[in-house]
């Protein structure tokens, strides 16, 4: 049995929602008070290809709502345990952002959460899709990714005289994220079929591996990303958690959120756009946009190579993959450039 099915036998009593499944799904909300009066479900389907919570788009006959349920599992994955307060995170990360306006412009509104059944009510973004056609050859606008950049700067500026909010140093989500980062992308035989993505990954996946060098420089990042910094960060800065909605870009997805190092959200979009085959120039406008005209914004260049380099590393080895067609070539060749970045902690290793 999976993880989800030992934990809802376990727990019958709990309101377990689902796709497809409007009754449940009413009878929580009208317990809730989240209905209006004569309110009335007309279907729940599932909400984009988030892969930690189920997320539905809740259709009434007077609107349209997402509904997030974390589950002390992985949606995507039912055979790996997850922090089930998350939702309490996702909602602490809203509430703190709320009066950061050029960010809670960029995010959808949240409009209600219960901490018992584990669920968050946000606006729906309507046609809004996400940018993971990125490494299929879709595109990315200058202007997008300095939109991108101009959310960081002001998430990462404004919260740095915070007195961290406990909930939101997150740590268990860190050790989650933490162990598929830097360890079990390194482990042998971790249950990754690289060789359907790439012919002879594996190979250049081993050699890697059998670096001691290289092993204990990621283990020490590794270390790094536990530990507390001045910034509260997005935590997971992608193109899945980056949403087209007619002409303005919004943010979501913030559960993996903490305070940290600034580099690592950097980092983890440099990294992408390195695997969506964006040219050096065009990060370093995203860079400069972080910064601002006048390099008031600063980060330590080599921290965030650091971050990049593990982050293509563990995308290309690890569980989460991504939705890069098949390659000959291309994978083994940015795994070694990562390599170099890290080694090097040098952005333009990434590019070599």
């Amino acid at each position: 049995m999976s993880l989800r099915e030992i934990t809802i036998a376990a727990r019958p009593d709990f309101p377990w929602l689902a796709v497809g499944e409007p009754g449940p799904v009413e009878a929580l909300m009208q317990r809730l008070h989240w209905l209006r009066a004569g309110e009335r479900i007309l279907a729940c389907d599932r909400a984009g290809e988030g892969n930690m919570n189920l997320t539905l788009r809740v259709k009434t006959d007077q609107r349209s709502l997402i509904l997030k349920q974390a589950r002390p599992w992985v949606e995507k994955y039912d055979t790996i345990a997850a922090p089930w307060d998350r939702s309490l995170v996702e909602q602490r990360f809203y509430d703190r952002v709320a009066s950061i306006h050029t960010v809670a412009i960029r995010m959808p509104r949240l409009i209600a959460s219960d901490a018992a059944a584990r669920v968050i009510l946000m606006e729906d973004l309507g046609a809004a899709r996400d940018f993971t056609d990125l490494y299929r050859g879709g595109e990315i606008t200058e202007d997008q990714a300095r939109e991108l950049a101009r959310y960081l700067r002001a998430l990462h500026e404004v919260t740095q005289d915070d007195e961290p909010d406990p909930l939101l140093l997150n740590r268990d989500m860190r050790a989650l994220n933490h162990a598929h980062i830097y360890e079990i992308p390194l482990r042998e035989n971790n249950g990754v079929a690289l060789d359907k993505h790439e012919l002879w990954l594996d190979r250049e996946a081993a050699t890697l591996r059998a670096d001691k060098l290289y092993v204990r420089k990621v283990a020490a990042l590794g270390q790094r990303y536990l530990a507390d910094g001045p910034s509260l960060l997005q935590g997971d800065f992608f193109p899945g958690s980056w949403l087209r909605a007619g002409d303005n870009i919004k943010i979501i997805d913030p559960e993996f959120c903490y305070y940290g190092d600034p580099e690592y959200d950097l980092g983890v979009a440099v990294a992408h756009f390195r695997m969506a085959q964006r040219d050096l120039d065009f990060v370093r406008e995203f860079l400069r946009a972080y910064s601002g005209r006048d390099l008031v914004v600063r980060y330590d260049g080599r921290l965030l190579a650091q971050f990049a380099a593990v982050e293509v590393m563990r995308r290309l080895l690890g569980v989460a993959q991504l939705p890069i067609p098949p390659t000959q070539g291309f994978r083994a060749q940015l795994l070694r450039a990562s390599r170099t970045a890290l080694m090097e902690e040098s952005l333009e290793g990434l590019w070599t």
